[in-house]
């Protein structure tokens, strides 16, 4: 084994120690809500037209079995919330020639152990589930012009084996496939016994050590909760809210790219096209009773603060991606978000676990953390007195604290015992 594998996997080993030590049993299941859907009109680019949802009758979801409990170690006082971005782990479309090696079977491997820390595990699903179908999106396009994915079902199993128990599907591609891929994704998440979230009328109901937790996403295209009509959007958070003990929200929205990664002041545009003013929208979603908020849509990290006590995690960025997706400088980093919140959803600390992509794609553990200070600086940045602080090994403290003293050795093998490497530290 060459030096630079040896330090890489002595990082990798002081990441999962540093996190170790949170016992107990938790008890999941999952129930889901299935009001009428109902369409929210929003202007869409012709690039990323969604078929109207009203253009044929929508497959309704239908509820599903109580699933047996999952053990997880943490401790019974706390729920542990591990989060990730955008995660599309391969597109069949317009054929199997792009999917990953050994029929994608070890994308997740190396980021597995990181997902299970968590009671909830979630991610932004991007693009249906589904075997076959027509994308309207791409009829009449040049291939290179159009972006419709098309993940096989047999990939709904990787997804299960990594720990999610929870995925958003609320987003520009959760409709590449029309409704039959969107109810495919219902399905396909059922047997695997993972709670979804996206169209509306769609949410995702956990019990976690006795607490009721209700995972609500948004975006802003037809057929999903939309987060540019404020006010019904703050309706289904405070109905949720009246009914649960937690209540997470997941929003798709922000404009795209490394030259977007600051929260804007106001409503942030992509091409034309509205996606949100986020400051706003995440602030009066905390005031209506939302306990912790988790961002994904501009396949970037973005900043993080403390509002009211609770986290705000603008953008998790790209976490598992495959194929058609720019993976260059801080398109390629991502994380793992582990966030500890108290039994009332008080954020309490934290932890990020540094995730590189390289082309073609597929999560690993970053040994040079590269995300860190990107985190920090657009923190500090955006939101200066709120900011989420970060710590030398990804740590996330509340705003004021003082991040611990740490020490690096020449080289990372020689490190004192019991010293905190610094990491990445600007």
């Amino acid at each position: 084994m060459n030096r630079q594998a040896t330090v890489t996997m002595l990082i990798v080993a002081l990441i999962m120690a540093a996190g170790a030590g949170l016992g107990a049993q938790q008890t999941t299941q999952r129930q889901i809500e299935n009001p009428k859907p109902r369409p929210s009109p929003s202007p869409v680019l012709e690039e990323l037209q969604i078929p109207s949802p009203t253009a044929t009758p929508s497959p309704a979801p239908t509820p599903s079995p109580t699933f047996p409990p999952r053990p997880t170690p943490t401790n019974a006082d706390e729920i542990v919330v591990t989060a990730v971005g955008d995660v599309m782990l391969g597109t069949a479309f317009p054929d199997e020639s792009t999917l990953p090696p050994n029929n994608g079977a070890d994308l997740l491997t190396e980021v597995t152990p990181f997902l299970k820390r968590g009671d909830v595990v979630y991610g932004n699903l991007e693009g249906p589930i589904i075997d076959g179908g027509t994308s309207a999106k791409c009829q009449g396009k040049a291939a290179g012009r159009c972006f419709a994915f098309r993940v096989p079902t047999r990939y709904g199993k990787y997804l299960k084996d990594a720990g999610f128990n929870a995925m958003g599907l609320a987003n520009n591609h959760a409709m590449d496939f029309g409704l039959e891929g969107r109810a495919s994704s219902r399905q396909v998440l059922d047997a695997m016994q993972i709670a979804h979230t996206g169209e509306v009328g769609d949410i995702a109901r956990l019990t976690v050590k006795g607490r009721k937790v209700a995972i609500i996403a948004f975006a802003t295209y037809p057929g999903a909760y939309n987060l540019l009509d404020l006010e019904e959007s703050l309706q289904a958070i405070r109905a949720l809210k009246a009914e649960s003990d937690l209540v997470i929200v997941g929003f798709h929205g922000g404009a795209e790219g490394a030259t977007h990664q600051h929260v804007l002041e106001g409503d942030d545009t992509f091409l034309g096209e509205d996606r949100g003013d986020l400051r706003r929208f995440t602030h009066a979603a905390m005031d209506a009773g939302a306990d912790l908020v988790l961002g994904s849509g501009p396949h970037v990290v973005r900043a993080m603060e403390i509002y009211r006590g609770k986290l705000i995690a603008y953008s998790l960025g790209n976490f598992a991606t495959y194929g058609p997706f720019n993976l260059s400088a801080e398109n390629g980093l991502s994380l793992v978000l582990e966030a500890h919140l108290a039994l009332d959803g008080t954020f309490l600390r934290g932890k990020v676990y540094p995730v590189k992509q390289e082309k073609p794609g597929g999560p690993k553990m970053d040994a040079e953390m590269k995300v860190l200070p990107v985190l920090r600086s657009l923190s500090n940045a955006d939101f200066k007195q709120t900011a989420i602080v970060v710590g030398p090994q990804g740590e996330l403290w509340l705003p004021g604290t003082e991040p611990p003293p740490c020490a690096n050795a020449p080289d990372l093998l020689e490190q004192r015992a019991n010293a905190m490497a610094c990491g990445i530290f600007p």
